[in-house]
């Protein structure tokens, strides 16, 4: 069976986001910047594509088919939308930039995404129950097959540091004793907040730009 790359499967449509939204038949168009909405206000929305787009990758890795690496596309542009959306970036600039994360950086991001909502725990990591900031961290990496150490100094000190403009979806973003996900865009991540709050779409706080690291699990 022919293997169809992400960026094989791009090249064919001429690495036009517009037309890889036309071709998977993605239901709403995609727009540029609009209102950031209140703390996960699409986070039912956000996690019921995402476990959709989870579901369709471990099809498509499986397959290594074209039809199968659409579906996974269709959804995956469909949270990276809602994402966008939720803080009120522009959704294609957030679509573009996880199509160009590597497929693990796009795993790891999504199994993120699926937790929208679940509530911060102290030294947790378990799926649909609770997460810290690096049990958040360490689970969605889990998901791409990589061992992530789970505390966040750790996890950070072990990466490859990357410059913020070079920095994919799905990398992490690291201040003294936080860890995050990048999401690709602007200062947009993911993360286990703290104690009383819950896994958000967020981002980074003023007060720390100047003080986060940013790191690539995988290189």
């Amino acid at each position: 069976m022919t293997f169809f790359s992400p960026h094989t499967f791009l090249r064919a449509l001429g690495t036009s986001t517009a037309a890889v939204i036309a071709v998977v038949a993605f239901a709403g168009t995609a727009s540029a910047q609009q209102p950031e909405l209140a703390v996960n206000a699409l986070a039912a929305e956000i996690t019921t594509e995402a476990d959709l787009a989870v579901e369709a990758y471990d099809v498509y890795i499986e397959s290594e088919g074209l039809v199968d690496y659409v579906m996974y596309a269709k959804h995956r542009i469909a949270t990276a939308r809602l994402a966008a959306r939720q803080l009120g970036y522009d959704e294609f600039l957030m679509i573009d930039a996880w199509s160009d994360a590597s497929l693990d950086h796009q795993r790891a991001v999504l199994a993120a995404m699926t937790q929208i909502g679940v509530p911060y725990r102290s030294h947790a990591s378990v799926e649909d129950e609770g997460f810290d900031c690096s049990g958040l961290t360490s689970y969605a990496w889990q998901a791409s097959g990589v061992e992530l150490n789970r505390i966040s100094g750790d996890q950070i000190r072990a990466a490859t540091r990357v410059d913020r403009d070079e920095a994919s979806a799905g990398d992490l973003v690291h201040y003294p004793g936080h860890v995050m996900m990048y999401l690709g865009v602007g200062d947009a991540v993911v993360h286990s907040v703290n104690t009383g709050r819950t896994v958000e779409i967020d981002t980074i706080s003023k007060t720390r730009v100047s003080r986060v690291t940013f790191g690539n699990p995988i290189d």
